[in-house]
C-alpha cells in the first residue's frame, strides 16, 4: 500500500485567511456577487446595487461583512480564492475570523483591508480600505502571519 504522508510539523497550520476562527456568536447572510472580478475568500464586501446584492468594500460604501472562506467547489466558477461573479456567497457580519495581516498589528488595533495584497493592516494608506466598522484585531502578529479579527464583538 503507497504512503501518503510520512512527515508532521510541530504545530497544526493556525487557520485560512477568511477562515471562520471560532462560532462564538457568528452570523452569516448569503449575497449575490455582483462584480465581474469576484470577492476573494476574506475580503470585505458592501451592499451592492441590486436586491441581495453584494460587491467589494470601497469608500463611502455600506460595509455588510466578509467573505467566508468555504472548501465548496462551484460549478462553472472560474474564480478558485472566492466567489465568482453572480455565486452566492457567505458573508460573516458578526463573529470571529482569521486573516492575513499585512503588517505588524496589535490586539485591540482598528481593522483596514489592502484590496492589493488582499491582507489586513491597522492604518489607513493609499489605497487602503477602512476602518472596518466594529472590527478589531484579536490577536497580534507580524506581515504574513495568520491573525484574528472580531467583527462586532470587542471593542479596544
Amino acid at each position: 500500500m503507497a504512503t501518503y504522508q510520512t512527515t508532521y510539523g510541530n504545530a497544526p497550520q493556525k487557520g485560512l485567511h477568511g477562515q471562520i476562527a471560532s462560532e462564538e456568536k457568528s452570523n452569516k447572510i448569503s449575497r449575490t456577487v455582483e462584480n465581474a472580478a469576484g470577492i476573494k475568500f476574506g475580503q470585505p464586501a458592501q451592499r451592492g446595487l441590486a436586491d441581495h446584492g453584494v460587491a467589494p468594500y470601497a469608500a463611502g460604501g455600506k460595509f455588510l461583512g466578509i467573505a467566508v472562506l468555504t472548501p465548496t467547489v462551484l460549478p462553472g466558477a472560474t474564480q478558485v480564492d472566492g466567489y465568482a461573479q453572480f455565486i452566492t456567497g457567505a458573508f460573516l457580519t458578526s463573529g470571529q475570523m482569521y486573516v492575513r495581516a499585512g503588517g505588524t498589528v496589535a490586539d485591540g488595533d482598528a481593522v483596514y483591508y489592502n484590496p492589493t495584497t488582499n491582507a489586513y493592516v491597522n492604518a489607513a494608506g493609499t489605497g487602503i480600505v477602512g476602518p472596518i466598522p466594529d472590527c478589531f484585531f484579536d490577536t497580534s502578529g507580524g506581515n504574513g502571519d495568520i491573525v484574528e479579527i472580531s467583527l462586532k464583538h470587542r471593542s479596544a
